[in-house]
């Protein structure tokens, strides 16, 4: 669901938009699949960054297994010069065979910036046990609080060899200034017993900011990641195009990553500025399906339009679009900066009903701490509801 910046960002050394190039990359010693413990497929990597500047990137992956093939992509985190962006996709669509990975495909576009002022402590507190799983802290060496942190890496086997992509099991809500908090990460237990070590630690946030207009009548729910100001957003008479002021004070121009839900585009977006085509990068997130769509906004006031909606699309007045079954029992049971009712969780489950008994919440917490699949505690309601105690 997350879309994980680095921010604050700062100077954009120019807006650009490339295929993948020698200087931006996912290395081929970097990327493979496995079946995880669930028995779908999972792929890992990560992209590199061999350029002067940092950059946003896309990556495609396509799995072939028979005669069928399966393509995902994402917009990943900023990737800042001389560093690397881990990523990982699961395609449940693969439970057998023998799949074959086709080469991924980077697109990318420059940018500037800097990175969060967090670091994680490399000290006697980062400690890998033997199970796999490693549990450490991060600091806050800035002025600032920073909010809704998550932590990035990738695993090794003894041979030095990739095994994973991995997150840190829980979102921290936020770190003052000189403050530090703890943090854990649990490999697939498909390959925990190989992980020897972690690298490539990545701090993350996910700053988005929720909006709506009107469409057909009804609330259209979106959010945007961004420091740069929207607002008088509307869509034309035609509901293919919704237009936007921007507003970037800061004197340099800043991307930004907008959200839409998954039925409301085909994916053929188009962004002007000023009347003019902006170069975007367009995904789809694995699980949820939603849309997005990130570009570079110039400094000053905008006026930016995105095309590409469907004209026959109805929003159903979900704010909460964006949740898949991990997020929003998270959300539910507490580990987030906000909460979501029964009724909510259950929908987004698909389960109907209005009811969860509140002790679900400690198998929640299994799932975060312990790395427990979030399809146990789905699997766990569906099951209480045939037992009639959720209702």
């Amino acid at each position: 669901m997350k879309i994980f910046y680095i921010v604050p960002l700062l100077v954009l050394a120019g807006i650009l938009s490339h295929p993948a190039s020698a200087e931006v990359y996912v290395p081929d010693k970097a990327f493979a699949g496995y079946f995880d413990h669930d028995g779908k497929y999972a792929v890992y990597g990560f992209v590199r960054n061999t350029q002067s500047t940092p950059v946003i990137a896309r990556v495609g992956v396509t799995v072939s297994n028979g005669s069928y093939a399966f393509s995902e992509s994402r917009i990943l985190p900023m990737i800042y010069p001389l560093d690397d962006m881990p990523f990982r996709f699961i395609f449940p669509q693969v439970e057998g065979g023998s799949p074959v990975l086709q080469k991924p495909d980077v697109a990318f576009f420059d940018t500037n910036g800097r990175p969060l002022n967090l670091a994680v402590d490399y000290d006697r507190t980062l400690v890998k046990f033997p199970d796999g799983h490693l549990t450490g802290f991060i600091a806050n060496t800035g002025n600032t609080t920073v909010h809704d942190i998550d932590v990035f890496a990738l695993v090794h086997d003894r041979r030095n060899d990739y095994l994973d992509e991995v997150q840190s099991a829980w979102t921290i809500p936020a770190i003052s200034p000189g403050g530090r908090a703890e943090f854990a990460m649990y490999p697939d237990p498909a390959v925990a017993k190989d992980v020897y070590y972690y690298s490539c630690f990545i701090p993350g946030t996910d700053n988005v900011v929720g909006m709506s207009t009107q469409l057909k009548g009804r609330p259209f729910y979106f959010s945007v990641l961004s420091i740069v100001y929207f607002t008088n957003q509307k869509f034309g008479p035609g509901n293919t195009e919704l237009s936007l002021d921007a507003s970037n004070p800061w004197q340099i121009t800043y991307p930004a990553d907008f959200m839409f839900p998954k039925n409301s585009s085909n994916g053929d977006f188009k962004v002007l500025i000023n009347g003019r085509e902006a170069r975007s990068l367009t995904s789809q997130d694995t699980d949820s399906g939603n849309w997005h769509v990130a570009f570079n906004v110039p400094y000053g006031q905008q006026k930016v339009v995105i095309s590409g909606f469907n004209p026959v699309y109805t929003p159903d007045n979900d704010k909460y679009f964006y949740l898949d079954a991990k997020s929003a029992l998270g959300a539910w049971a507490g580990f987030s900066t906000y909460t979501i009712s029964d009724s909510k969780l259950l929908q987004v489950l698909g389960i109907h009903g209005t009811y969860i008994p509140p002790w679900v919440k400690t198998s929640v917490g299994f799932m975060i701490y312990k790395n427990v699949p979030p399809q146990t505690i789905v699997d766990e309601i569906k099951y209480l509801q045939r037992a009639g105690i959720v209702r």
